[in-house]
């Protein structure tokens, strides 16, 4: 496979933007037999004439999501739109859109979405040879059940298949975020596309560690994303505990240097982090982005602008290290989804975490990923087995 990446700044003619990026594109890569296009941009950009225009001009079709802050080989590209192209011989492409998830039925609707862009032979998980392959999830937000949702309904439809991707973002007012494939936008339809043959993905997600409180307890009671009780108090009683002010008119701001660890007694996963979307004083509960498992231990973190570099530093080290164990293999490109909680907290140093990936990018790698509300990744990918999750304030890689 072969790969390449392009940035436009124009944001308000999708015709022009897309001659500025086909121009690029065709300057670095000569497209092979199968090619697709991924595209990350700014809440303000029009994605549907954009991606209109890219398959009017490469000739390929094109997914991709608003984000807070795409990014590219040359670090955070605040108001941009970055476009990376992969092309290949020996790889197949495909992309598709589910129904409206947002009005019920969304399992279901998932499910069906996912047979449509996974071929079968990707599906039949332990029946012979088993085709290799990526699903990237792009994802509507703001929806009516918990980002959990998404890795589970895709997993259950192709059990086994690695699945990259996040919710669409922008510039924190939550109304603008949508997806796109060639020409169309989407505010409540999940959008994906995937990469099948010739590939060997690897992964790394981390999550900021550094510094914990000293009350773990267990999670004990809790349906969904809607935690009730922790140890033999009330979430908002768990959080007062710890000094913390939980009459706020925006919980999901107050409380983004503050998400919560969830770890499983079995160590055989990756911890789960959960950002505070709501809190209901009524009858002591508290909303997350994502699924808060029953009987998990819980443990409030404290976030600083540090840990998130550092943290950043890490995974992307750790994607490289594992790459290097395909010898026989050669990677073109990397997807990053962070996630818009870490952007909020770097602040004034937003740019620190592109910054660092241009750093550690290796010159014949393409790198293209953005800011999400929630990011999607497998917590454990080895041995043939696929654990894939929803998660928040991580940063998540996939190289390919």
């Amino acid at each position: 496979m072969r790969s390449a990446v392009a940035v436009s700044y124009e944001l308000e003619d999708g015709r022009e933007a897309a001659e500025e990026l086909t121009a690029s594109i065709r300057e670095k890569l000569e497209l092979g037999k199968n090619s697709i296009g991924f595209l990350m941009c700014d809440a303000d950009t029009d994605g549907a004439a954009l991606t209109r225009e890219l398959k009017n001009l490469l000739g390929i079709e094109t997914a991709g999501m608003t984000s807070r802050a795409p990014l590219g080989p040359d670090g955070c590209c605040e108001s941009a739109a970055v476009l990376l192209v992969l092309t290949a011989d020996d790889c197949s492409f495909s992309a598709a859109v589910s129904e409206p998830i947002a009005d019920g039925r969304h399992e279901e609707k998932i499910r069906a979405f996912c047979e449509t862009v996974v071929p079968a032979a990707a599906r039949k998980q332990g029946q012979g040879i088993r085709e290799q392959g990526i699903l990237f999830a792009f994802c509507p937000s703001n929806m009516p059940f918990s980002g959990d949702v998404y890795p589970n309904a895709l997993s259950e439809a192709a059990p086994g298949v690695p699945v990259i991707g996040g919710a669409c973002s922008d510039d924190y007012d939550y109304a603008r975020a949508r997806v796109f494939l060639s020409g169309r936008e989407f505010r409540d339809s999940l959008v994906g596309a995937g990469v099948w043959g010739n590939v060997k993905p690897v992964f790394s997600l981390r999550h900021v560690t550094s510094r914990f409180t000293e009350r773990i307890r267990r999670v004990t009671a809790a349906e969904g994303n809607v935690v009730r009780r922790v140890g033999d108090e009330t979430f908002v009683e768990y959080l007062e505990s710890f000094g913390l002010k939980t009459d706020v008119p925006d919980p999901l701001m107050a409380f983004t240097s503050y998400p919560m660890m969830l770890t499983r007694e079995s160590g055989d996963e990756i911890p789960l982090m959960r950002h505070i979307l709501t809190l209901n004083h009524a009858d002591g509960s508290g909303s997350f982005f994502g699924d808060v498992p029953a009987g998990s231990l819980a443990n409030m973190c404290l976030i600083s602008r540090d840990d998130i570099k550092a943290a950043c530093r890490e995974s992307m080290a750790a994607l490289l290290e594992e790459a290097a164990k395909n010898e026989d293999y050669e990677y073109s490109a990397i997807f990053c989804a962070s996630c818009c909680g870490r952007a909020i907290i770097l602040g004034a140093d937003s740019g620190a975490e592109g910054a660092i990936l241009a750093e550690m990018l290796p010159a014949n790698l393409s790198l293209a990923g953005g800011y999400c509300l929630g990011e999607i990744c497998p917590a454990r990918y080895r041995d043939g087995l696929v654990s894939n999750r929803f998660h928040n304030c991580s940063i998540a890689f996939c190289m390919f």
